[in-house]
């Protein structure tokens, strides 16, 4: 994978399949995974391992999942998600004609945890490939996730009235995503785990009212801004005083009319969508003023290190940190998305980064535990992909990849990826941690980027260009590679290693 996002290690036996479901389901929305996705996952992992336990010639004692982004075979410049299952049990040849020979069944069937075997793991493969290596077996296959599709807002509809829930559903299902129910307690729940982009809600409702409703929502942070436009069946003053007095976003009453219903959707959303992108420039505004600007000199340092980013709504950020036994340090960081929100979590973990790097007892691999704990803790819902890297006066550099690309090692006779990474910090309170370590001569250069500047697989054409350009060109050639057609956050960091002055 060019990109490793989730990696988790299980011994296998029957008593572990419920551990793989629950570890799937618990991690899924920090991962971007919804709730049919995640079911797929979780049955083709629950019966492939329960194969592998009753028929592999000689059962497996490990299996690890993997989550990431592969390059594709037909387009190699392009990313799919990608799911991998690797065991070390004995090469099982049988396997391989056995998902081709398996027949789907005729009809939709609902997801069940086990019973149909092979036929529907093949059902919910997309694109699935299943190598047989000497030490290990891996089942890959293609995750259906999209990240450049455009997505329809999320309308949540409350209503008490089977009959209004239906009428509304009707209304609306051509024009947005729609999460139905007839209890405000159950869509609280469901809010719970969700997001929306509106809420429509009756008024008046038995058990909660749509006003209480609506405060409670807005006591919780993810939702404190949610709009809410009211149903009710009367036109007495009370009520729709008692709703402007809520400071709701709008106020319709029965019987409704499709066309006045999308309208005013249409302009709630709108106003809502416009206050908040107000909010966000002034946001990034202060985000960057606060914003640390690090000034280093280079002048008696052995590595020459070069930085390139695009600020705007970047949520990328760059550490370099100094000790005093003269190793550099160097944290690039990619807060997985976009706007006000990116730069505010980058800036948020940027003191605690800076803290770690002061204690100078702490190792490479001390660093990544505690920062990979403290993520647990906080429970985010953001996704921090990390590459810590730490230059000796020797030359030797050492390198943790969490979550980022590959990076690139120029060498006069070959150019290669290398450290691929495993997944990202704080999805598991406990995860070990592996460090790749390089001696670099003066002729080598070393490359890490963000997924701005090249997502896929590179061309055996564009590793040789670099490996017979001059190493003091390789940052700029990499720099400008994809600038004009990558509208994500772009950051690039070339180390070269002067050699003993």
């Amino acid at each position: 994978m060019e990109q490793v996002l989730f990696q988790r290690s299980f011994t296998l036996s029957y008593a572990t399949l419920a551990d793989v479901r629950a570890t799937l389901a618990n991690k899924a929305t920090s991962l971007g995974i919804d709730n049919k996705v995640l079911q797929q996952l979780q049955l083709v992992c629950s019966e492939y391992c329960a194969n592998l336990l009753d028929h592999a010639p000689e059962t497996a004692t490990k299996v690890c999942l993997e989550l990431g982004r592969q390059a594709s075979v037909d387009c190699p410049t392009a990313l799919n998600w990608v799911f991998q299952i690797t065991d070390n049990g004995s090469p099982w040849n049988e396997l391989c004609q056995a998902l081709d020979d398996a027949i789907l069944p005729d009809a939709e069937v609902e997801i069940v945890e086990h019973g149909m075997g092979l036929a529907l793991i093949k059902a919910c493969l997309l694109n699935y490939d299943y190598h047989i290596g000497a030490s290990q077996n891996r089942l890959s296959f293609q995750l259906p996730i999209d990240n450049h599709t455009t997505h329809s807002k999320h309308v949540l509809i409350v209503d008490d009235s089977p009959s209004q829930l239906k009428l509304l559903a009707h209304f609306l299902e051509k024009d947005y995503q729609l999460s139905v129910f007839s209890d405000a307690n159950q869509a609280m729940a469901w809010l719970e785990h969700n997001h929306c982009d509106l809420v429509l809600t009756d008024l008046h409702m038995p058990g909660m009212s749509g006003i209480a409703f609506r405060d409670e929502v807005k006591q919780h942070a993810d939702h404190a801004t949610l709009p809410f436009v009211f149903i009710s069946g009367d036109h007495l003053t009370h009520s729709v005083q008692l709703a402007g007095a809520s400071a709701i976003d709008d106020y319709l009453t029965k019987p409704i009319r499709r066309s006045h219903l999308i309208n005013v959707i249409g302009r709630v959303l709108a106003r809502h969508t416009h206050l908040s992108q107000q909010f966000r420039r002034q946001l990034e505004q202060q985000i960057n003023i606060t914003l640390p600007r690090s000034i280093h000199n280079e002048q008696h340092s052995r590595w020459h290190i070069e930085i390139s980013q695009d600020n705007t709504n970047s949520g990328d950020f760059v550490i370099r940190h100094t000790r005093r036994n003269r190793n550099e340090w160097l944290v690039i960081g990619d807060h997985m998305g976009h706007g006000s929100i990116a730069k505010a979590n980058g800036a948020m973990w940027l003191g605690y980064l800076n803290g770690l790097l002061e204690h100078e007892q702490l190792s490479l691999t001390d660093v990544s535990l505690r920062l990979n704990q403290q993520l647990y803790r906080s429970q985010s819902c953001h996704l921090l992909c990390l590459t810590l890297i730490e230059l000796e006066p020797s030359g030797i550099v050492k390198i943790i990849n969490a979550g980022m690309p590959a990076l690139l090692l120029c060498q006069p006779t070959q150019s290669q990826v290398v450290c691929s990474g495993q997944g990202l910090l704080g999805l598991f309170e406990h995860t070990e941690f592996s460090v790749w370590q390089q001696q670099l001569t003066p002729t080598d250069s070393l490359h890490c980027f963000s997924d701005g500047v090249h997502e896929g697989k590179w061309h055996d054409t564009q590793l040789r260009m670099l490996s017979q350009a001059a190493t003091t060109q390789h940052h700029q050639t990499l720099w400008q590679h994809q600038a004009n057609y990558s509208n994500d956050d772009r950051t690039l960091v070339s180390i070269h290693y002067r050699g003993k002055t």
